[in-house]
């Protein structure tokens, strides 16, 4: 019996990829994964994340085009949103448990059954805040997203906001809530010592950017825009050194680079987008074929039931 074991059958399918990128970059295929991994949230960024890109697929670029690593990373991720389509599971969980993890530094995820069970007893579906702000909802170790998932499928209006020592959760996180259309933060921290690496902020927006205006939904933040505390390690290191008699040079902290242009979609504007696109598609999935022939009186009052219909739907 192989070694990997999976619970959804899609997962396979992101597992023969992934073999076939470790095999032909020869690299291994922990190392193959995390460069995916950033490759796809630098792909959903709306090039705020090019040189993040570039850095993933440094690894994958030898060889002839069509048989290079780097060629199958496109299939990666279609073939990662279309089995979300398919399976709306946590699929790069499964992945990173079953074939990467193996439970390393007892790290297990969390069963989705277990997720769902907590997210019933502890949400409220029309949460909000003392002030009466949407409600925010934190996991303090989110693993690979499934709880906040759980949580936001009940209240989808909440702000999520996740943290994880894993790098790799982190991006796995980041890339569960933004093909979901969920909006919040995802911080690679220790939530114990406040140690600090980066942050996404999760939620559409638009970027102008040199070839055109782009759509994304992940994008890279400084530490200080989360809504988490933060001990930088710049800070901790600068910290430690205090009592150090010897005299060091000082440290010089780089600012992050924000993108310019930046125009952030609000989450109900991006609700509505969703339920006209649902509403358009169904409406045209149900519109007969085009005749010459006038519309008889009957199905003049169908379409006009319908149109009635479809506006209460959306507003």
């Amino acid at each position: 019996m192989a070694k990997e074991q999976f619970f959804y059958s899609n997962t396979r399918h992101l597992f023969n990829t992934l073999e076939s990128v470790s095999q032909r970059s020869s690299v291994s295929r922990g190392k193959a994964f995390e460069d995916l991994l950033q490759a796809c949230v630098a792909a959903l960024a709306a090039e705020t994340m090019e040189p993040a890109y570039f850095e993933a697929i440094k690894a994958h670029l030898e060889g002839t085009q069509g048989k290079r690593g780097v060629d199958l990373f496109p299939k990666f991720l279609a073939q990662l949103i279309e089995g979300m389509s398919e399976q709306d599971q946590d699929l790069l969980g499964d992945l990173f448990e079953g074939s990467i993890s193996y439970g390393e530094k007892g790290q297990f995820l969390t069963p989705e059954s277990v997720s769902q069970l907590l997210a019933n007893l502890t949400i409220d579906a029309e949460g909000k805040s003392e002030e009466g702000k949407t409600q925010t909802i934190n996991d303090p170790c989110c693993g690979t997203g499934r709880m906040l998932l759980k949580a936001g499928e009940i209240n989808p209006k909440a702000e999520l906001v996740g943290q994880d020592i894993d790098a790799r959760c982190v991006r796995i996180t980041a890339l569960n809530l933004g093909l979901r259309g969920k909006y919040g933060y995802v911080i690679c921290e220790n939530s114990l010592t406040l140690e600090s690496k980066f942050a996404y902020w999760i939620g559409s927006f638009y970027h102008e950017s040199p070839n055109g205006r782009r759509r994304g939904v992940i994008r890279e933040i400084p530490l200080e825009q989360a809504p988490v505390p933060f001990v930088s390690n710049t800070t901790r290191k600068a910290t430690q050194n205090l009592f150090v008699h010897e005299a060091e040079a000082p440290i010089i902290v780089k600012e992050q680079e924000v993108p310019q242009n930046i125009i952030e979609v609000p989450q109900w504007l991006f609700r509505l987008e969703q339920r006209m696109d649902n509403a358009n598609s169904e409406k045209s999935e149900a519109e007969p074929a085009e005749t010459k022939k006038e519309e008889s009186p009957s199905t003049k009052s169908a379409s006009d039931t319908d149109t009635a219909k479809t506006q209460k739907k959306l507003f």
